[in-house]
């Protein structure tokens, strides 16, 4: 069958919709909660809209063979949801799904059982959902058809140039949280060597006047005294200027949040299966509690 572009292009925000509708169901189904899982905030999955739209031009000649539609149907959803996903890893180095702990997976993004389940989900579109669909697209007049894309080309390239933006500031912030985990990190590490090293040295001052002034014990312990204050104070001026610094990394870190805050739709509801690197994911849990905890106590003041 060969279809016009009209077709071909509300085919793909139908089946783009539908795929959203499965994505919402298997989750419902797999984790008792019914989660919006798709990348944009309207209701649609493009890449259900892209392999079933690629499955219809290549398989439909063939759909009386099933066994060609199941082994074409497991090729080309698992082509689009490979480069799919390995798209929005590179750009936005954020996975909305990953298969690394399913057996015979590529890189995470795509795996055999899953590869399955879609030759399974392409024998039964072919056979029962589209023919259908497609009648009702026939008898859309092409006026009415191209109202209808031009409609859904607005909404979806708004929801898209929104999502992107959300999702350009989500990047940065976690970068900018990276940072300043890093430098956290490093102040702990400064003021612990502080602390080590004026131990050491008192120590080893310590050593040194008893040994010059081992002889008159109230010397040895004004002089212990003295060299004690001389390196307290150095080390407590040097301790007081990380612990400002870690102050203002706080205060800087908490700004991030709250711009993280205002997209986590997107960060939280896939979350289960949003994987980065293992510092950007610890970060992301923690922010994850530091909104849950503000959640709660808003909750709890709004009861009181």
């Amino acid at each position: 069958m060969i279809f016009s572009v009209y077709e071909i292009m509300l085919l793909f925000f139908i089946y783009s919709f539908l795929g959203w509708c499965v994505e919402v169901a298997f989750v419902a189904v797999t984790t008792g909660k019914v989660v919006d899982r798709g990348f944009l905030n309207g209701p649609v999955c493009p890449i259900y809209g892209c392999g079933m739209v690629g499955v219809l031009i290549i398989l439909l000649p063939v759909k009386n063979n099933v066994w060609l539609l199941f082994l074409g149907g497991m090729i080309i959803c698992s082509t689009v949801e490979l480069f799919g996903g390995w798209i929005l890893d590179k750009i936005f180095h954020m996975r909305w799904w990953d298969y690394s702990e399913k057996p015979f997976n590529i890189g995470g993004y795509i795996c055999l059982p899953f590869s399955i389940m879609w030759g399974f989900a392409v024998v039964f579109a072919v056979k029962f959902v589209h023919t259908p669909i497609m009648f009702l697209v026939k008898k859309v007049p092409d006026m009415g058809k191209l109202v209808l894309i031009i409609f859904f080309v607005i909404i979806f390239t708004v929801d898209m140039i929104v999502t992107l933006k959300n999702l350009i500031g989500i990047k940065k912030s976690l970068g900018q949280l990276d940072l300043i985990a890093e430098e956290l990190n490093n102040i702990g590490n400064q003021i612990k060597d502080v602390v080590g090293n004026s131990a050491i040295d008192m120590a080893d001052k310590a050593e040194q006047a008893k040994d010059e002034l081992g002889k008159s014990s109230n010397e040895y312990i004004e002089k212990l005294k003295e060299k004690k204050d001389e390196l307290g104070k150095s080390g407590s001026e040097y301790i007081e200027k990380l612990k400002a610094r870690k102050a203002e990394l706080e205060k800087s870190s908490s700004g991030y949040i709250n711009n993280i805050n205002k997209y986590r739709k997107h960060i939280f509801n896939t979350l289960p299966t949003l994987n980065k690197s293992g510092k950007s994911i610890k970060i992301l849990e923690y922010i994850k509690d530091i909104i849950e905890s503000r959640e709660d106590k808003k909750e709890d003041k709004s009861d009181s």
